[in-house]
């Protein structure tokens, strides 16, 4: 028999999390993802599922479900149609089966995916994933399936926020990032926003049928029964303006058409709020709906933290709101406190260390509260000021140092400012100053400039670290007169007791130094900027290295990351790290596209600076990353890299 037509996923530029966008071509039609799927065809949803072989007369593709009891002859006998993408069948009573429940049904389905190879393309079958299968066994099994040519799973929720929700949320993560990621079962539509954030690309809202059918109109984070003579939520939809006058039959049917926009819009919404890089905040907004979103959410950063963080990017210009307490192990503030206690080195000779609290504008030197501590320092200790490390402390992300001040996320996130911290505050907080005068002379003196949630922080950390502390605000506000003039009196006491020294400013290479180190990990630092650069330009602009007057890397103030140069580049390939290797000698325009990439880092996420190699591992470009390291080797198409400087042959 002639083999069938295929079926392709293809996946979008841009992340926000393991959120993207892209198209699924079933035969010649194609379909933009995410998109929702529902047993239906309408205006609204254009893709739809259904048994197959219950409507043989329709002509739109869709996605037909095979029941468990089908037999090859049987499947051959009901002609799917050559647009069609076939869920593979499950097992009767699964649900009801042993522990090893799961694995027999991955078994089940590779024995059919090779009973119908020579009759169906693989790439149009999709896999049902057990909730309850082992997620090492899991990614084994997929190793089967990708060499048999298939490219799409289907996942299992039942809409109550528990362990089958976030055992199917984990179980995604185990997929190569070129698949088709498909939730199916109760979803409300208070859930969208997470499963398009988690990573799938086709997801069910059949549910807005069986409300409907049941007398419930949804709404975005709530639902209601609509009974005769009882009071309605007003609904200025098109589909609600009469319904209390509607026969049964009709009332479904307005319900249903309610109830399909609401998921349409909410869907809407996050794609807007991918695109913006905002759709984590939506995610951690919607878990107000209920404690069960709140908890999900906390177990899946908690479980799933390392899929989440890899195409999580590292540079942005936005504001980076943080709610709560879902915000406190967010990919993107998580990642900065590890990158921090890993990475950064705090700049030698330091033997003061300045507390402070953060400010509300960022980054924190702009702020009117910051430019009086920073006057009050230079009046205290004139040129001796080389011998301070200025330290912020600040929730969720712990510590930031002062040369550190403008990097992703420090210069961008905004809390809710209160004055009260809550325990895991002040503990993520607390450990956060731990490891950071763990790095520090035990010789050197703590001054801590601070009060309330602040100054909870370093009692709890005090008894953990080995240097001495002093207390300058113990009963009023950092930024007011008197605390100001109690620091400048501390910092000149300790001046003349500590015998400060005049240094050098050291400003600029302590900013480019860090930035490096945390960027490129530990060691960058001292090889772009060795003892022998030339540093020029200002820390709130634009700040250009330069050895043996060859430019070897910028920090650009706006987005608070190094740019490097070819020279740069060279300078730091043997730290083997952030590279991306192609199977050619040069580069050839102004961007590299995944399908000519040989290899890349796996620690390369999107919005990274990267080193492009060529065959002969010579250094050929620069370049911003598009996608994770992991993308640029799984997926067969997309731009990978936007090149900012190449060699010329």
């Amino acid at each position: 028999m002639e083999m069938k037509k295929m079926a392709e996923f293809r996946v979008g530029r841009g992340h926000d999390g393991p959120a993207r966008v892209g198209e699924y071509i079933m035969n010649d039609v194609a379909f933009e993802t995410p998109i929702l799927i529902s047993p239906e065809i309408s205006r609204a949803n254009p893709l739809h599922y259904m048994t197959l072989g219950r409507d043989p007369t329709r002509q739109r593709p869709m996605i037909s479900t095979i029941p468990f009891t089908m037999k090859l002859d049987e499947l051959v006998k009901a002609e799917p149609n050559d647009s069609d993408s076939i869920l593979l069948p499950s097992m009767i009573s699964f649900s009801s089966l042993s522990a090893d429940a799961g694995t027999l049904l991955l078994r089940h389905q590779i024995e059919f995916i090779n009973s119908v190879k020579d009759t169906i393309d693989p790439s149009r079958l999709i896999i049902r994933v057990p909730e309850n299968i082992d997620f090492e066994v899991f990614e084994s099994y997929l190793h089967d399936f990708h060499s048999m040519g298939i490219r799409a799973a289907a996942f299992t929720f039942d809409g109550l926020l528990g362990s089958v929700d976030t055992e199917s949320i984990h179980l995604r993560s185990a997929l190569p990032a070129s698949w088709l990621s498909t939730a199916l079962g109760k979803i409300t539509p208070s859930m969208v926003p997470f499963l398009f954030y988690t990573g799938f690309d086709i997801i069910d809202c059949g549910y807005s049928i069986e409300a409907a059918v049941t007398g419930t109109r949804l709404w975005r984070n709530d639902s209601e029964r609509i009974e005769q003579g009882a009071f309605h939520r007003f609904c200025s939809c098109i589909h609600c303006v009469s319904f209390s006058d509607d026969s049964n039959s009709k009332l479904i049917e307005t319900l249903q058409n309610h109830n399909l926009d609401v998921y349409n819009e909410i869907l809407s919404e996050s794609i807007h709020a991918m695109k913006n890089g905002r759709l984590r905040w939506l995610v951690e907004s919607m878990t107000h709906v209920s404690p069960n979103h709140a908890s999900l959410l906390r177990q899946v950063d908690k479980q799933s933290y390392s899929f989440l963080e890899e195409f999580t990017p590292t540079t942005g210009t936005d504001v980076v709101p943080l709610i709560g307490p879902e915000s406190y192990n967010s990919p993107v503030v998580r990642r900065y406190r590890e990158y921090l206690e890993a990475r950064y080195t705090p700049p030698s000779g330091k033997r003061i260390v300045l507390l402070l609290p953060c400010s509300a504008k960022k980054p924190y030197s702009d702020s009117k509260s910051h430019r009086r501590f920073l006057e009050t320092i230079e009046s205290a200790l004139g040129r001796t000021v080389g011998s301070v490390a200025q330290v912020i402390l600040t929730s969720p992300l712990g510590v930031v140092p002062r040369e550190l001040e403008r990097i992703f996320p420090a210069a961008n996130y905004d809390i809710p400012v209160t004055g009260d911290w809550d325990a895991e505050e002040t503990e993520l907080g607390a450990e956060a100053l731990i490891h950071y005068l763990d790095k520090i002379d035990s010789e050197s003196t703590v001054v801590a400039h601070v009060s309330g949630g602040y100054l909870g922080i370093v009692k709890s950390a005090e008894s953990k670290v080995s240097q001495s502390i002093i207390y300058t605000t113990p009963e009023t506000s950092a930024t007011s007169w008197e605390s100001r003039q109690a620091l400048h009196e501390t910092l000149v006491d300790l001046k003349n007791v500590l015998q400060l020294k005049d240094t050098p400013p050291r400003q600029l290479e302590e900013i480019v130094r860090a930035t490096a180190d945390f960027q490129f990990g530990s060691g960058a630092g001292d090889m772009l900027v060795p003892e022998n650069a030339k540093l020029g330009g200002k820390p709130y602009r634009q700040i250009v290295c330069r050895i043996e007057k060859e430019q070897v890397c910028s920090f650009i103030a706006s987005s608070g990351s190094i740019s490097l140069t070819l020279n740069g580049a060279k300078l730091l390939a043997p730290l083997n790290r952030y590279w991306v290797r192609l199977d050619a000698p040069q580069v050839k325009g102004g961007s590299i596209f995944a399908v000519g990439i040989k290899k890349a880092d796996s620690e390369i996420r999107p919005g990274d600076e990267v080193i492009i190699l060529n065959n002969e591992e010579q250094v050929i470009a620069v370049g911003k990353s598009e996608m994770s390291g992991r993308e640029m080797c799984e997926l067969p198409r997309g731009r990978a890299v936007s090149i900012r400087h190449k060699m010329e042959g």
